[in-house]
C-alpha cells in the first residue's frame, strides 16, 4: 500500500538563489544572501518537483556561502535554495484504524522526495510503499531533521478511503484539478480562499436566518455585574439568561441600553436586565452576589486547517461554490479578470440558493398559506 506526504515544506520558506553555477560533488555552495539559514537545517536546491532537485544537510560557514554535503548534481546559477529544516518523512501507522495510535513503522523513514512530481495532480509527493498495510489501517505522518533529532508535528490522519468529498484535502484537490497549472497556486493559497468563501456563506445566511451557527457559552459575572466573553469564536450576542443560584434556574435577561441606565432604578433579580460596554463586555443588574450569564450567540466561522476538517453540515450541498470561488480568485491572481468575473458568478449563484434555502420558513409566513376549510363554489375553483 502506498502512502504519499505532501511536500510542503518550501511553501513557508523564504529562498535565496545560487550566485554561481555549482557542481555535483560540491560542498561549499555559494549564495546570493544567507539571511534566515539556520546552521544544522536541510536546505533544497531547486524547485520542488523539478528534476534534478535534492535536499542537503548544512551550516551556514560564511555570509554568502553554505557547506553541505556533496551535491549529488550540478545546478546552474540562480537556482533557488529553501531552508526547509527537514530533511526525512517519518511514516506512522496504526492498526486499530483512526481510533489507534500511530507509531513509526519499522524502516518507514525515508528521505523527503523534493524531486517527485505526480503527473496526474501535478504534485510532488514524498512515497512510502507499506508492503503490510490493510485497508482497515490508518497512517500520520511527520517530518524530521535527522542531525538536529527534532520532529515537525504530526500530520492528521490518512487512510485508504483518502479525504471526505467535504474535506478541506478533497475541496483544495477539486481546485486545483480545473486549474489550467495545477502549479499555479500554493496550498496555503487555496486553502485561505476556502476559508473566505466560507466566511461569506455565513455571513449571507446568517442576514435571513437569525438562528442559523448559533453557540452558548456561559460566563461568570461579580458583584458589580461585569463580565467578558472570551471563547474565541463569539461574533455577536442573540440572547441572555442569567441565573443567580449556580444553575438551578435561568431567568431571560432584557437588554438595556447604555444610555437608558439609570444608576437609582431598582433592579430585581426576577427580572434582570444587561447592557453592553464593549465588543464582549456586558454588565447584569441585578448584580447581587454575582451569578452566571448564559450568553447565546452567532458564532464566527472557525476556519478549516487540517485536510480532514470539514464544512458544517448545511454547506455540504453546495461544494461547487468554493470550488468556483477558489478558481475565480486564481483567474484573478493571474490577470484573467472575464474568468474570474464568470467563476464568481457562479459561486454567487450557488451561495444565493444556500440563503434561500436556509431562510426560515413557517406556516405563519407569507411563503405557505394554510387552507383551513375547503373551497367549493360554482364561481370560485382551485386548479
Amino acid at each position: 500500500m502506498f502512502i504519499k506526504s505532501l511536500n510542503s515544506l518550501q511553501e513557508q520558506a523564504s529562498p535565496t538563489y545560487l550566485a554561481n553555477d555549482e557542481a555535483a560533488g560540491t560542498t561549499v555552495i555559494r549564495v546570493k544572501n544567507t539571511t534566515g539559514f539556520t546552521n544544522g537545517w536541510a536546505f533544497q536546491i531547486g524547485a520542488t518537483g523539478q528534476d534534478r532537485t535534492e535536499v542537503v544537510l548544512g551550516t551556514v560557514t560564511n555570509v554568502g556561502t553554505l557547506s553541505v554535503a556533496a551535491l549529488d548534481f550540478d545546478h546552474p546559477k540562480d537556482s533557488p535554495i529553501f531552508p526547509i529544516k527537514y530533511n526525512q518523512v517519518v511514516f506512522e501507522k496504526s492498526a486499530a484504524g483512526t481510533a489507534g495510535t500511530a507509531v513509526p513503522i519499522t524502516d518507514g523513514t525515508v528521505e523527503y522526495q523534493a524531486d517527485a512530481h505526480d503527473q496526474q495532480t501535478g504534485q510532488s509527493y514524498t512515497i512510502f510503499d507499506d508492503t503490510l498495510g490493510t485497508i482497515t489501517d490508518a497512517y500520520k505522518t511527520f517530518f524530521r531533521n535527522s542531525a538536529l533529532s527534532v520532529n515537525s508535528t504530526e500530520s492528521d490522519w490518512l487512510t485508504s478511503a483518502g479525504f471526505s468529498f467535504y474535506s478541506l484535502g478533497k475541496l483544495r484537490q477539486r481546485v486545483r484539478e480545473k486549474l489550467w497549472d495545477s502549479n499555479f497556486a500554493q496550498d496555503n493559497e487555496i486553502d485561505n480562499w476556502i476559508n473566505e468563501w466560507k466566511d461569506e456563506m455565513i455571513n449571507s445566511v446568517i442576514s435571513v436566518n437569525e438562528d442559523y451557527s448559533i453557540g452558548t457559552v456561559g460566563v461568570g459575572f461579580g458583584t458589580n455585574g461585569l463580565g467578558t466573553i472570551t471563547t474565541t469564536d463569539f461574533k455577536q450576542p442573540r440572547k441572555v439568561e442569567i441565573t443567580y443560584d449556580g444553575g438551578v434556574t435561568y431567568t431571560l435577561s432584557t437588554k438595556q441600553h447604555l444610555n437608558e441606565f439609570d444608576p437609582n432604578q431598582i433592579y430585581l433579580s426576577s427580572h434582570p436586565y444587561h447592557n453592553w460596554q464593549g465588543d464582549n463586555v456586558f454588565k447584569v443588574q441585578p448584580a447581587d452576589a454575582g451569578g452566571t450569564a448564559l450568553i447565546y450567540f452567532y458564532r464566527l466561522g472557525t476556519p478549516m486547517v487540517n485536510d480532514t476538517d470539514e464544512l458544517p453540515s448545511p454547506m455540504r450541498g453546495y461544494t461547487k461554490s468554493f470550488v468556483d470561488y477558489g478558481l475565480s480568485q486564481a483567474y484573478q491572481k493571474d490577470g484573467k479578470t472575464g474568468e474570474a468575473q464568470i467563476r464568481a458568478n457562479d459561486a454567487n449563484i450557488q451561495k444565493q440558493m444556500f440563503v434561500n434555502q436556509s431562510t426560515p420558513r413557517d406556516k405563519s409566513s407569507t411563503e405557505m398559506i394554510e387552507l383551513v376549510e375547503n373551497v367549493s363554489s360554482e364561481e370560485d375553483s382551485i386548479y
